[in-house]
């Protein structure tokens, strides 16, 4: 499951993020916002139409591209 697969309000734990599918910066950037592996992750908004989801990880709003949300691999609580 990725973060597209969460319904707006579920939460997950995130698994992994697929290194491959995304540019070393923006890895970096992931990472530094508290994106790895065992992190608690809240999908707060999902739009289609603007290509966006906003989430929560850390007591941090954070905004991703729906492309960068397909790299990050989840596991249910």
């Amino acid at each position: 499951m990725t973060l597209l697969d969460l319904h707006e309000g579920d939460s997950a734990v995130i698994q992994s993020i697929n290194m491959d599918q995304l540019p070393k910066q923006m890895l970096t950037e992931l990472l530094e916002l508290g994106f790895f592996p065992g992190a608690e992750i809240r999908l707060k908004t999902k739009s289609k139409y603007l290509g966006k989801l906003i989430c929560s990880i850390g007591g941090t709003t954070i905004g991703l591209r729906m492309k960068d949300g397909e790299a990050i691999l989840l596991k249910t609580k």
